[in-house]
C-alpha cells in the first residue's frame, strides 16, 4: 500500500503505508463517532523517509473534515488485519510499533527491512485504468468523486477529452478519456442542476471503460439523466490541495 501524504497547501510526498489503527476508546455515541472521524491513523514514512510515523487520517482540530492522507495503491496482500481492517504489514505487529515510533532513534534493521519491503515501487502519476485494481486504487485516491463537480472539460486537439474536478476531499482529479468517446455531461450543467457527484462508478466492459456519477451501477444502466463518460481509455491525476 501506498499514499500521497498531504502536508497542506498542495505540499506532499508519496510513502508506503505499514500499519492503520483507530484507537477508538469513547462509549457515548457522539464522542465514539467523532472519534471513528479524527483519532484513525496511518503508520507511513516521514518525509526524509528516515523513521516511522504517526499521520492521522483527517486534519485535526478543524471544523471541516479534510484528509491528509490519499490512498494511491491499495494492495494489502502483505497485511494482517482484523474484521474493522485495523492492523499492519505482516513483518511489524502493534507491540513493536508502539516499542519505538515515539522515539527518535528507531531500530535500524526494522527501518530497513521497511525500505528493502517496497523498494521496487514505483510512483505513477497518470495511471491509466486497466484492471479491477486500478478502479479500487481510483475510487480510494477520489473518494468515489463524491461531492465532486466539473471546473474544466474540453476536448484536445487530438481528440482527447479532458476533465478537472474539483470538490474532492484533499485533492483535485485530472482526467483524460480517449478512443472512441462518448460522454454526456448535461445533467450536470450548474446553469440547471446540481453539478455534485454523490458517488461514481468506474466499469471496464467489452474494451471500453465508463465512469458515471452514481454508485454500483452497470453499464446497460447508463441511459439519459446521467452523466457519463465512455471510451476505449482511461487516466487521470491526483493534484492534492
Amino acid at each position: 500500500m501506498h499514499a500521497i501524504i498531504r502536508q497542506g497547501n498542495g505540499k506532499f510526498y508519496v510513502s508506503a503505508v505499514f500499519g492503520y489503527y483507530k484507537d477508538i476508546t469513547a462509549e457515548d455515541d457522539y464522542k465514539r463517532y467523532i472519534e471513528e472521524i479524527y483519532k484513525p491513523y496511518w503508520i507511513v514514512w516521514d518525509e526524509e523517509q528516515k523513521r516511522l510515523i504517526r499521520w492521522s487520517t483527517m486534519v485535526p482540530d478543524k471544523k471541516y473534515i479534510i484528509p491528509q492522507i490519499l490512498i494511491i495503491d491499495s494492495d494489502q496482500n502483505n497485511w494482517v488485519m482484523d474484521e474493522q481492517g485495523v492492523g499492519c504489514v505482516d513483518f511489524l505487529s502493534r507491540e513493536l510499533l508502539d516499542s519505538f515510533l515515539d522515539k527518535e532513534q528507531q531500530p535500524t534493521d526494522v527501518l530497513e527491512k521497511c525500505r528493502t519491503a517496497y523498494q521496487s515501487f514505483v510512483y505513477n502519476e497518470t495511471p491509466e485504468i486497466k484492471t479491477k485494481k486500478d478502479i479500487e486504487d481510483f475510487y480510494q485516491a477520489s473518494g468515489c468523486l463524491h461531492d465532486a463537480y466539473i471546473i474544466k472539460e474540453e476536448i484536445q486537439e487530438d481528440g482527447t477529452l479532458h476533465l478537472i474536478f474539483d470538490g474532492v476531499w484533499g485533492c483535485q482529479i485530472e482526467a483524460w478519456f480517449w478512443g472512441d468517446l462518448d460522454y454526456d455531461t448535461s445533467s450536470r450543467n450548474p446553469k440547471y442542476n446540481d453539478p455534485c457527484w454523490y458517488g461514481s462508478t468506474v466499469i471496464l466492459q467489452d474494451g471500453f471503460v465508463y465512469l458515471v456519477d452514481d454508485d454500483n451501477m452497470t453499464a446497460e444502466q447508463i441511459t439519459n439523466g446521467y452523466c457519463y463518460f465512455k471510451s476505449r481509455h482511461m487516466k487521470y491525476k491526483i493534484i492534492p490541495n
